[in-house]
């Protein structure tokens, strides 16, 4: 197969990583959190997964590690939100809970993630298996985050419904 050059795909996947950095880290700074502003982190995380997946599946390379460090990411994530400690106030804003620069190292992962993603379409084939650890490892941070927020969200529907 030829070499996947950069299109637009890639500046959106840029967007997505960035965004979620900064919500990541917008989070961090707010002392509550309103409880749908919680998941735009996730949410971008999301899109930044899927184009990557795209790519990789376009590329004709294997699912199964692709689904298998989704699936980690997601438990130890949800792990995580689970043992956070956690209080939420009649309005259902969310006073931000402790622990929350891992979170930040993460969202700073899959940027970087996204950065190799990039830089490996610019080189060509070379590229083609950093490309696809990268993409594992992107999807795994990304899988945290929203495990996280899965369960912090379920936490909090619990406390006040």
């Amino acid at each position: 197969m030829a070499a996947q050059k950069l299109n637009l795909l890639h500046i959106l996947l840029l967007l997505s990583a960035g965004a979620c950095f900064y919500y990541v880290l917008w989070e961090n700074r707010q002392r509550t959190i309103a409880f749908r502003k919680h998941f735009r982190s996730s949410w971008f995380a999301i899109g930044a997964v899927l184009l990557l997946v795209f790519f990789r599946v376009g590329m004709k390379q294997p699912i199964w590690p692709i689904g298998s460090a989704l699936a980690v990411g997601l438990i130890i994530g949800g792990v995580y939100g689970a043992t956070l400690t956690l209080r939420v106030d009649r309005s259902w804003s969310i006073p931000r809970p402790p622990g929350g620069r891992y979170m930040a190292w993460l969202a700073g992962l899959l940027l970087a993630a996204v950065a190799v993603e990039i830089a490996g379409a610019v080189i060509g084939p070379e590229a083609r298996m950093w490309r696809f650890y990268t993409t594992l490892v992107a999807l795994g941070c990304a899988g945290a985050l929203v495990g996280r927020s899965i369960a912090i969200a379920f936490r909090v529907w619990r406390l006040i419904g």
